[in-house]
C-alpha cells in the first residue's frame, strides 16, 4: 500500500509533481489535497469520477447548469463545497482562469460556513501556500476573498443560508469564460419539506432570488447554478428545477444507492463500464425479480440498504435511490406540528403502543412503542418513538425493556409514565394479557369498537395538531445545525430525533382512500392525542 503523502518528507521535484498533478483534473486535486490536509487517503468510486467529469466540463464551459443527486454520505460536500472553490482558485493562480466568484448557499448556516472555512483552511496551508502563494484580503467564515499581489481581488467566496440574506453575494462574473458558480448544497430543510407552504416559500426564493445572484444572465454564457442534494420531495428543490419552475435548462445526474441492470444499462460510457467494474464482485440481493448491488460497496452494504428500504420505504426511495413518492394524503400538514429541543417541565408520561398483525414477515406492517409526555402548558410532547418487527415473545421482551429504559429517573423531573396504552386488537390482545397477568407495569387497553375507523380517528385529532398542541423533536437548529436528541428540562437525555422525518413523512401521506402505505406511528399519536388533549378523564385519570 502506498504511504501517505507527507509534505515535510516530500522533495522538490515530488512536490512539483503535485503542483502539476493537482491542475490536471478537479479528481487530482481533490485526491491530493484530501490527503494532504486530511492525512488520510479519499476512497475513489466510479460515481466520484463521473461527478468530478461533470466539475472539469464545467469549467470547460461544456455544460451549463447542473443538479446532482446522491445518497447520504456520497461524498457529495467534499467535492463541491469544499475541493471546487480551493481548486478554482488554484486554476486562477495558474493563469488558466482570470478570477472568480462563488455564491455558496445551504439551509444550514452553521455547515456553509463550516465548509467555506474548510475552503480557507486549504488555501491558507502551508502545503498550498508554498505552490500558489496568495493573501487574502476579506476573510472570514461567511465571506473571504484572495488577493493577488498588486492587492487586486481575483477570487471571492460568499455563504449564506437559504433562510438567511442571499442578496448579499452573487456568483460569476459576466463573459464567455468559466469565472464562478452558485452553489446550492442541500437547499432544502428536510421537515420543510411536508408543509405545501414551505416547499413554494423556497421554491419562490429560487425563482425570485437565486435565479437573480448569477453575475452573467446572458443567452451565450450564463453563470452557471449547480445543485447538489438528496431528494427529499417530489416538489424539492430538484424537482422544481427539473420541471422548468426556474425557466432553465439542467443536466441532470441521479445516483441511486441500489444499482440494478436497468440503471445500469441507462449509464453512458465509460461510466458504465467503471460501474459494473466496481459493483460486479460485491454481494447482490434480489428483490421483486430484480437484482440490486450496493452502489459503494466498499462503503455501504447492501444488506443494511434492504434492510432499510424495508423499514423505512419513503426516506429510502427519495434520499438514497433519488426516486421519491407522492405524499398524496392531503388531510395533514406537516408544518402544523411544533417542535422543541428542550421539554417543559412535565405533568406525566405515557407509553402508546401500536401492534402488527403478529407476522414477522408483514412488511408493510409494524409495531410501534411512542413515548409522550404532557407539559404543564397545556401541549403534548412527542418524546421518542421505536419502530419495528417482533414476533409475540420478542414483542414482549421488547415492551418490558422500552418500559424499563424510559421510565427510570427523577420523577419530580421527567414525570412518571402512568401506563402502557395498547391497542386491543391483533398481536396487542396478547401482550395486554402477558403484561396484566404478569404484573410487569400498569397497562390500559385501548379498544376499537364501532365508529373508530382510522379516518374518523384523523379527523378527530387534525384540530389539536392545526392549532399547535402537538409538538415533535425539531431535527435541526434555527441556523440549521442538525439536531441528534432532545432534553428534558433539566437538559438530561431524552430521545433520538432519527425517527422524526420518517413519522412526520407517515402523517402526511395518510388518506382517506386508505392507499397509504403505513400508519403505525400516526396510530399511537392519534391515540395519544386522544388520551391527553380531547378525551382527558377517559385517559390518564382513569387509570
Amino acid at each position: 500500500m502506498r504511504k501517505l503523502l507527507e509534505w515535510e518528507e516530500l522533495t522538490f521535484p515530488e512536490r512539483a509533481a503535485i503542483k502539476s498533478r493537482s491542475t490536471k483534473s478537479f479528481l487530482n486535486f481533490t485526491k491530493l489535497w484530501f490527503e494532504l490536509i486530511q492525512g488520510d487517503r479519499l476512497l475513489v468510486n466510479w460515481h466520484h469520477r463521473m461527478m468530478a467529469s461533470k466539475v472539469d466540463d464545467l469549467i470547460d464551459r461544456k455544460i451549463g447548469n447542473l443538479i446532482i443527486n446522491i445518497p447520504p454520505g456520497g461524498t457529495k460536500t467534499e467535492f463541491f463545497s469544499i475541493h471546487l472553490p480551493a481548486y478554482v482558485n488554484t486554476l486562477v493562480q495558474e493563469e488558466r482562469l482570470r478570477r472568480f466568484r462563488n455564491l455558496n448557499v445551504s439551509f444550514s448556516e452553521s455547515l456553509v460556513n463550516r465548509n467555506s472555512r474548510r475552503t480557507r483552511d486549504i488555501i491558507s496551508s502551508q502545503e498550498y501556500q508554498s505552490l500558489w502563494p496568495c493573501g487574502f484580503g476579506v476573510n472570514k467564515a461567511d465571506e473571504w476573498e484572495i488577493l493577488n499581489r498588486s492587492g487586486r481581488s481575483i477570487g471571492q467566496t460568499v455563504s449564506r443560508s437559504s433562510g438567511g440574506q442571499i442578496t448579499g453575494g452573487r456568483g460569476g462574473y459576466h463573459g464567455p469564460e468559466f469565472s464562478g458558480l452558485v452553489m446550492l448544497d442541500d437547499f432544502n430543510k428536510p421537515l420543510d419539506m411536508f408543509s405545501e407552504t414551505q416547499r413554494a416559500k423556497q421554491n419562490t426564493l429560487l425563482t425570485n432570488t437565486v435565479r437573480s445572484r448569477r453575475g452573467d444572465k446572458s443567452k451565450s454564457h450564463p453563470t452557471p447554478i449547480v445543485s447538489i442534494q438528496q431528494r427529499l420531495h417530489v416538489e424539492d428543490a430538484t424537482g422544481f428545477m427539473l420541471s422548468g419552475g426556474m425557466g432553465m435548462q439542467f443536466d441532470h445526474l441521479a445516483i441511486p444507492a441500489l444499482i440494478d441492470e436497468r440503471y445500469l444499462d441507462g449509464l453512458p460510457e465509460p461510466w458504465r463500464s467503471l460501474c459494473w467494474k466496481s459493483i460486479k464482485d460485491s454481494d447482490s440481493v434480489t428483490k421483486g425479480g430484480i437484482q440490486y448491488w450496493s452502489y459503494w460497496p466498499e462503503m455501504e452494504y447492501i444488506g443494511d440498504l434492504m434492510e432499510l428500504w424495508e423499514y423505512d420505504r419513503y426516506t429510502f426511495l427519495s434520499q438514497y435511490m433519488q426516486a421519491p413518492e407522492a405524499l398524496t394524503g392531503g388531510l395533514i400538514d406537516g408544518s402544523w406540528f411544533r417542535t422543541y429541543e428542550r421539554l417543559p417541565q412535565l405533568t406525566h408520561r405515557a407509553i402508546y403502543v401500536d401492534t402488527n398483525s403478529g407476522k414477522v414477515e408483514d412488511y408493510n406492517d409494524f409495531t410501534v412503542f411512542t413515548l409522550v409526555g404532557m407539559g404543564i402548558d397545556g401541549n403534548m410532547y412527542v418524546i421518542d418513538v421505536e419502530r419495528g418487527r417482533w414476533d409475540p415473545e420478542d414483542l414482549l421482551q421488547k415492551a418490558i425493556e422500552v418500559w424499563d429504559r424510559w421510565q427510570p429517573g427523577d420523577r419530580s423531573i421527567y414525570a412518571p409514565i402512568r401506563y402502557m396504552a395498547i391497542e386491543d386488537a391483533q398481536a396487542g390482545q396478547g401482550l395486554i394479557t402477558t403484561l396484566v397477568k404478569r404484573r410487569a407495569m400498569p397497562v390500559h387497553p385501548i379498544p376499537r369498537g364501532s365508529g373508530q375507523n382510522k379516518l374518523v380517528r384523523c379527523l378527530n385529532v387534525i384540530p389539536q395538531i392545526k392549532t399547535g398542541k402537538v409538538f415533535i423533536p425539531a431535527t435541526h437548529t434555527e441556523e440549521g445545525e442538525k439536531i441528534t436528541h432532545v432534553v428534558y428540562s433539566d437538559g438530561s437525555y431524552a430521545g433520538s430525533t432519527s425517527w422524526v422525518v420518517t413519522a412526520v413523512s407517515e402523517c402526511v401521506a395518510f388518506s382517506a382512500d386508505d392507499s397509504h402505505p403505513n400508519d403505525d406511528i400516526l396510530d399511537t399519536w392519534m391515540d395519544a392525542i386522544d388520551d391527553n388533549l380531547i378525551n382527558v378523564q377517559r385517559g390518564f385519570f382513569d387509570v
